[in-house]
């Protein structure tokens, strides 16, 4: 509404959202992309606003939106009491062997979950139990996590109205 900028981000290693009809990633080396994205409106199709583009970690890096839009996928789960950085290769999610990319992995996340100025909605799929990269057991520890940490379910959440900010983080 007005002059608020709302948008979809997810981790450049998010690849099975393609599955959930999230495959159009914003090409982040494309300067003119990435300006578009950030400053046209809708019905400009690739503004962050017509949520059909998102933008990775690459693009937001250092920007914020309004409200943002995370798209949480198992690229980074629970696996006990820590979490687990994965990668995607071929038809099956690996563990990274080098330190690096597991810290890359964590700190992708911590971009994204630090990119909005009122408000953030968390989307975690429901995974497939048909398809063991999109597990929903996994899925659902993360999102319960979440909420152990404070996340509201947006089914209990209150939605505010303009002049409101979110309650926290909000899980979808």
């Amino acid at each position: 509404r007005g002059t608020r900028r709302a948008g979809l981000v997810a981790s450049s290693g998010a690849r099975r959202l393609r599955a959930e009809g999230l495959g159009a990633v914003l090409p982040h080396q494309d300067e003119d992309a990435v300006a578009r994205w950030f400053l046209d409106d809708w019905p400009d199709v690739r503004a962050s606003g017509a949520l059909e583009v998102v933008g990775t970690e690459f693009a937001v890096q250092g920007l914020e939106l309004d409200r943002v839009g995370v798209c949480w996928d198992a690229d980074l789960v629970r696996a006990g009491a820590t979490w687990q950085a994965r990668s995607f290769r071929a038809s099956a999610w690996t563990l990274p062997r080098q330190a690096e990319a597991r810290s890359n992995r964590l700190n992708a996340y911590r971009v994204l979950l630090t990119r909005a100025r009122h408000g953030t909605v968390i989307w975690i799929p429901r995974g497939d139990a048909r398809d063991s990269t999109r597990d929903p057991a996994l899925y659902d520890a993360v999102a319960g996590y979440l909420i152990e940490c404070g996340a509201t379910p947006l089914d209990e959440a209150a939605i505010p109205d303009e002049a409101e900010t979110l309650p926290g983080l909000v899980l979808l």
